[in-house]
């Protein structure tokens, strides 16, 4: 968990604190660009997406009202970051805050059943990055129908030792891959799946754009139209537009996640 706190300052508005990042979490970056290719750490900006989906379900349920055992499912989910970021989540989020409060909220029979969260992060008070998330939220029961199969008879990948791609084949500004499974990541696998995680996607667009541009994203955003199944071949395509890189996931030629990477 990245969010040490969060306080209402006033309706549908609250104020985070964050957490220190450990070391297992957010090591150097050492030997990332082309010719390398990026090593298996998690980057600031992933942490920086990742605290604002965290945040996202952290109001869901304060400031929406939804019970603990509802299913959130990611609409898409984007940040912007900096450098100064990038310095304080690796050195100084403790001291980091994040402002937050809810848009386009839709209540259904008395309950929120799909939201966006937006964030600003500031360091001694100046603005680092933002962050917004927007989820769909669903009855516990109502999910379980909705995946039976799958936690019926529950599906595993074998894990991989590098990070999220596999298999990496780059022509000019072009890049072909699979995705891997690095389950020893812990940020992206801290609970048990019964899909392929949206962060997963995020860090392979990371990736793709490392390997591209040759220097890590400030800002990255991502859209999941539906499922990705675990243990079925996930294809990975990138193309570099200047110091942008687009990255598409698809299983069975059907598009399960869209990645957009900015320097």
């Amino acid at each position: 968990m990245l969010v040490a706190t969060l306080e209402e300052v006033r309706p549908d508005n609250y104020l985070a604190r964050l957490r220190a990042v450990g070391e297992p979490i957010l090591a150097p970056e050492v030997g990332v660009g082309a010719a390398s290719g990026p090593r298996a750490v998690t980057s600031p900006t992933l942490l920086g997406l990742e605290v604002t989906r965290q945040l996202g379900l952290l109001m869901g349920h304060r400031a929406g009202g939804i019970p603990l055992d509802w299913a959130f499912l990611l609409n898409e989910i984007s940040f912007q970051g900096s450098d100064a970021f990038a310095l304080g989540i690796a050195t100084r989020a403790a001291d980091m805050s994040a402002a937050v409060h809810i848009s386009d909220a839709r209540v259904h029979a008395g309950r929120c059943d799909q939201m966006t969260a937006n964030a600003v992060f500031e360091l001694d008070g100046e603005l680092v990055a933002t962050g917004s998330g927007s989820f769909r939220c669903i009855p516990r029961r109502t999910y379980e129908a909705l995946r039976r199969q799958q936690l019926r008879a529950p599906r595993r990948a074998d894990a991989t030792t590098g990070g999220a791609l596999n298999e990496v084949s780059v022509i000019g500004t072009d890049l072909q891959a699979n995705l891997g499974w690095p389950s020893a990541n812990r940020l992206i696998f801290d609970h048990d799946v019964d899909h392929v995680p949206g962060m997963l996607f995020a860090q392979a667009g990371i990736e793709a754009h490392e390997h591209l541009t040759g220097e890590p994203p400030h800002d990255v955003s991502l859209v999941c139209p539906r499922f990705a199944e675990i243990g079925e071949v996930v294809s990975i395509s990138a193309r570099r537009f200047g110091k942008q890189v687009a990255t598409a996931a698809a299983q069975a030629d059907e598009s399960v996640a869209e990645v957009k990477c900015a320097s």
